[in-house]
This record gives structure tokens, C-alpha cells and sequence, in this order.
């Protein structure tokens, strides 16, 4: 069931239906899944609890909830629609990973699809393919769907603290070698987008991520040596372009309007919110309620204004739940012994939290609320601290015996 879940990852991510349109008259997607589905009701199951179940709830409630309410798309959004789907792979993985080896291998075909998924990207992009957006030449990804150049930032951004436990199965030269490798591709994914939230990011979680860290003068020395690097190979276009971050006359005017437009759709939101306080408009409403024919181009905006206050109140339990996880996930480290089972589920734990700091972050200038990456690495946060807490188990189980033996 494990590598059904695996190939499933590398349809949803890499989407070569989209890559090849002629595998979109197959419905391969769909297919595949249905397939799946199949195997999955012959299969044992073992249901994982976790207090991010009661998140993931109460979005899946605000999301039909207001979809149904809705006076604009109503339940056949896209945007519905796909996250029902991203909701029955989450059920799947929640009850078909029952061992700490499964995860492994979940986590790890996860940063091998994403790095397969830039490099292709990489590969079409130094073939000629990318947009002129901005004032420059943009990269973009290799798909259709998410191909948008910060769409496409944001999702190499959200999957690089994903490295992190991958580190601790990384034993020999040449997987550590690969690792870095991956994330040299994805950090240069980023930088070719011209996303500059995603570059403020990256900046921001490198400083906390060096502050927190015991290998803070390691990352300070290959930020160093790094950051100079790869500044010097970008084109005076893209350093503009990021420079306008602090000066916004090294970019076009029209950057600046995007900018601006983000404060003036927050306010819009606002009001589209007291006029629909408890569901909002529904998914992707805000567009028709606002009269722009636009997203809101922030979470928080989307939340509040198609979502309403049941929206809010799961978006806080998913982003509470993440953080309590963390905390649980620390605690147990501290107690137990530091072997490469415990070190894994760990760093996947604390992965994952990182990863919602920066859904959080790129939040405020894109609406990110229906990604994918909420409900897999809720996933994958719920079972590493499972099989955290059963090794932790484990060792208090097998110190009791050799006092009791001793």
C-alpha cells in the first residue's frame, strides 16, 4: 500500500497529465486513485489519533459548510472538488502507515519526487520555457496547475524543511552529497522565480534556523559562502527585482501595485466578512464578492472572507495543533535516546511545524489555504509522533526490564 501512496504523491506533485496532455483523455489521476481505493478496502487499517484530526475536521466542515451557503460556486469549485481529494489521501495515509519504515519511505519518496519535480522544472526553464511577469524573466514550474512562478516558489519552499529528517536516513557520502544537492536545485528554483516573499522567507528561516539551531555557526558559514554565490549568478533583473524589497524604485511600477493591492483586497475581505460572519462567501467566492475578479492573493484574507468564523477557528486548530505536536515531539526527544528511529520522527515532527511557519509567512501575499501541504504534513506530523511516542515506549519499557533483570 505504501508505494500506491508514493505514486500517487508523484501523480498529484509532478502531474504528467498536464506535462503530457495527451495522458488527461486516460484520467490517469483518476484511475490511479480508484485503483488505490480498491486495494486500500482489502487492506488491514490502523487509524492514527491526533489532535490535528480535530483541525482537519472542522476546515472539511467550514469548507462544505460554506460551499453549500454559497450564492457563487458552491460545491462544484474546483477548489472543493480538490480538496476532498487531498482529504481522502490524507485518510488513506492515516490508515495505511503503521510502521515507522512506511514513514521512512512516505518522507523520503516525498523530497524525491519534489527534487525530480525541480529539476524537470529547472531543465524546461534553461530550454526557454518561463514568463516575462514584473519587468523580468520568470521560471515556472513544468506543470500547469501550480506553474505560476511564486505558486511555484512557494511549493519548493514549503517542501525544503522536509530535508531535514531525510538527513537522518542520509548514512553514507553520496546520499548526504544528494541532499545537498536537492536543496542547492530548490533554493535555486527559488531565487529564478523572482517570488520575492519566497526570497524573504528563505532569508527569515535561515536567520530563526540559525538562532535555534547548536549548528548556528555551520549555517552561518555556508550562508556565507553561499548567499554571495549565488547573488553574483543572478541577472541584474532578478537582483532588482529582490532589491525592490527594500527599495521599490529598483522595480517596476506595477510591482509596487502588487504590492499594494494586497493591503486594499485585506480590507475588502473585512468587509466581505461582516456581511457573511459565520461561513463567508464559500471557496474561491472572494473574487465574485469583491467585484475584482481576483483571488485575495493572502490567507488571511481568504480565510475570513470565504470561510467566515468557523473558517478562522479551524485555520487556529490546525496552526495550534502543529505547534502543540512540536512541543509534545520535544519533550519526548529530551527524555528518550537520541537513536536514529527517535532522531527521525523528531525531526519529521518538527519539519512539518517549520513548514506551517512558512505557509503562514508566504501567507500574507498569497492564499495558500487549499494547498496540499496542510493536510500531508498533517499527516505526517501525526504519525511521527506516534511512532515517536512508541519508541519513547519502547526504551522505558526495556530500561524497567534491566533494572528489574539487573
Amino acid at each position: 500500500m505504501i508505494y500506491l501512496l508514493v505514486g500517487y504523491m508523484w501523480l498529484f506533485i509532478h502531474r504528467p497529465f498536464e506535462v503530457w496532455p495527451w495522458l488527461a483523455d486516460v484520467r490517469i489521476e483518476r484511475v490511479y486513485m480508484l485503483l488505490t481505493l480498491v486495494y486500500w478496502s482489502m487492506q488491514p487499517k490502523a487509524w492514527t489519533t491526533n489532535r490535528l484530526n480535530i483541525g482537519v475536521g472542522l476546515l472539511g466542515s467550514s469548507i462544505l459548510m460554506s460551499a453549500v451557503l454559497s450564492p457563487f460556486e458552491g460545491l462544484e469549485s474546483q477548489a472543493v472538488q480538490d480538496w476532498l481529494k487531498l482529504l481522502v489521501f490524507y485518510i488513506l495515509v492515516l490508515t495505511s502507515v503503521r510502521r515507522i519504515d512506511e514513514l521512512k519511505i512516505l518522507v523520503a519518496a516525498f523530497v524525491v519526487i519534489m527534487g525530480l519535480y525541480e529539476l524537470h522544472s529547472l531543465r524546461e526553464y534553461l530550454n526557454g520555457r518561463g514568463v516575462y511577469r514584473m519587468g523580468i524573466w520568470r521560471m515556472i514550474a513544468v506543470d500547469s496547475s501550480l506553474s505560476d512562478p511564486n505558486s511555484f516558489a512557494a511549493s519548493v519552499l514549503y517542501g525544503l524543511p522536509m530535508l531535514l529528517p531525510v538527513a537522518t536516513l542520509a548514512t553514507t557520502r553520496r546520499l548526504k552529497f544528494a541532499l545537498w544537492a536537492l536543496l542547492g536545485v530548490g533554493l535555486a528554483c527559488i531565487a529564478l522565480t523572482g517570488s520575492r516573499t519566497a526570497f524573504a522567507a528563505i532569508v527569515v528561516f535561515s536567520v530563526v534556523l540559525g538562532m535555534y539551531s547548536k549548528y548556528r555557526w555551520r549555517i552561518a558559514a555556508a550562508l556565507a559562502v553561499a548567499a554571495p554565490l549565488v547573488w553574483v549568478n543572478l541577472s541584474s533583473d532578478l537582483q532588482n527585482r529582490y532589491l525592490s524589497l527594500i527599495d521599490p524604485s529598483r522595480g517596476p511600477a506595477n510591482a509596487q501595485e502588487s504590492a499594494d493591492s494586497r493591503e486594499r483586497f485585506f480590507f475588502i475581505a473585512l468587509d466581505i466578512w461582516q456581511e457573511n460572519p459565520l461561513f463567508g462567501v464559500g471557496p474561491r467566492g472572494f473574487a465574485y464578492a469583491s467585484g475584482t475578479g481576483m483571488q485575495s492573493h493572502s490567507l488571511y484574507a481568504e480565510t475570513i472572507s470565504e470561510l467566515g468564523l468557523l473558517g478562522i477557528v479551524a485555520v487556529v486548530t490546525l496552526v495550534v495543533g502543529f505547534y502543540r505536536n512540536v512541543r509534545d515531539a520535544r519533550e519526548l526527544y529530551r527524555a528518550a535516546e537520541p537513536t536514529p528511529d527517535v532522531m527521525f520522527c523528531y525531526r519529521t515532527v518538527l519539519a512539518t511545524g517549520l513548514a506551517v511557519l512558512l505557509l503562514l509567512f508566504l501567507g500574507l501575499g498569497g492564499h495558500n489555504l487549499f494547498r496540499f501541504t496542510w493536510l500531508w504534513y498533517a499527516a505526517f506530523s501525526a504519525l511521527a509522533l506516534r511512532f515517536l511516542q512508541e519508541a519513547v515506549a519502547e526504551q522505558a519499557s526495556d530500561e524497567v526490564d534491566r533494572v528489574i533483570g539487573g
